[in-house]
């Protein structure tokens, strides 16, 4: 009994050495059909890549305009604060609790705003290399389907269908190393969803009376790290003969075709000067192109590509919107001083008399 067992152990172990004898490795070499290189043929096409682009224009807008908002705020709070030490000094008297208290609020409103503003500023930039992402994956499907394609070599017989995998993998390790390579100006700094995040940012920090915007070349330091702080203190103090030459920016709100406040400003993407959207379809002919209508300016425009070239400046609306929110506070600052005035003239303080009538007496 114990030698059949001992027969038996052994005929399995034979059988499992034969059963063990396997071929070499090859690793799966996925090729693909007829049906399959058609169906990825038509997902470079038909991909669906439209609603993925549309809300990264969305974050972009809503993140540049809550930072705009932001500074808008901060730089309100320190107008107000201003305004109170010029009382204060005029009056020659001392410094109050509420100057404090607002002294105090802003420092702890500006360290967060700033806080606020670079983390914005980061997820821009990831949200432009997203974009360049879906960019590069309609590109890399386009070229994966002409290298899977077989090619007739001698006429007669085909070349054995390839994978698509490996081409896959080389096609985006490609394009991520050609990204990685471009320098943060030109990967940020010449974007127009970058370039307009800029734009509204320094628009609310440093409001119409303050610098220009720096050139593009100088929005990040050698080392890559964005310059969002000291720009204009920076461009204002430094003595080189390229500074000294930037003119101050002078922008109007109002429209060169209809001479009025815009309501739309579109901006284009080229040339970066700003129309009423309504006035430029009129100026534009409905086939062929027509010169920008900003004086000296040669850039060529055309309705066609209108939606290309063109964009909703959100700048220039917060410029305009501002500009009518001071001009109804004036109105309003004038009204009431008129109205105190009138009341002046109607009321009768201590002796004074209304003017035209004489004091009564009374008889004693």
């Amino acid at each position: 009994m114990s030698r059949r067992f001992h027969d038996r152990q052994r005929a399995s172990a034979a059988s499992s050495s034969a059963s063990t004898a396997l071929p070499d490795y090859q690793p799966p070499s996925c090729p693909l059909n007829d049906a399959a290189r058609r169906a990825l043929g038509d997902l470079s096409n038909t991909r669906g890549t439209v609603v993925y682009q549309m809300h990264l224009k969305d974050s972009v807008r809503l993140i540049g305009s809550a930072v705009g908002d932001l500074h808008d705020r901060l730089r309100d709070q320190r107008e107000r604060l201003d305004h109170q030490r010029a009382r204060r000094e005029e009056k020659g008297v001392e410094q109050t609790p509420e100057e404090v208290r607002l002294e105090r609020h802003l420092e702890q409103l500006e360290s967060r705003i700033n806080s606020l503003t670079d983390h914005s500023e980061e997820a821009i930039r990831e949200m432009i290399d997203r974009q360049a992402e879906l960019e590069d994956e309609t590109s890399i499907l386009r070229e994966l389907d002409a290298y899977i394609t077989p090619q007739n070599t001698d006429g007669n017989e085909e070349e054995e269908a390839r994978s698509a995998r490996d081409p896959f993998n080389d096609l985006r390790a490609k394009k991520d190393a050609d990204y990685n390579a471009l320098t943060m100006h030109q990967r940020y700094a010449l974007n127009n969803d970058y370039a307009h995040f800029k734009k509204v940012w320094h628009d609310a920090m440093a409001g119409e009376e303050g610098p220009p915007l720096p050139d593009a070349s100088r929005w990040f330091r050698p080392d890559g790290q964005p310059v969002m702080r000291g720009q204009a203190d920076g461009l204002e103090n430094n003595d080189d003969d390229d500074d000294i030459a930037v003119a101050r920016e002078v922008i109007s709100i109002n429209c060169p075709l209809t001479l009025q406040p815009m309501n739309e400003p579109y901006s284009n993407r080229k040339c970066k000067h700003t129309f009423e959207k309504s006035a430029l379809l009129d100026y534009l002919s409905v086939r062929g192109e027509k010169q920008c209508p900003q004086t000296g300016c040669s850039q060529m425009h055309s309705r066609a590509t209108f939606d290309e070239d063109f964009f909703l400046d959100q700048a220039m609306v917060r410029r305009v919107r501002r500009h009518r929110q001071l001009q109804e506070q004036k109105s309003r600052e004038e009204a009431e001083e008129e109205e105190g005035e009138s009341d002046q003239e109607v009321m009768i303080r201590g002796q004074k008399s209304i003017p035209g009538r004489s004091l009564k007496r009374e008889k004693a």
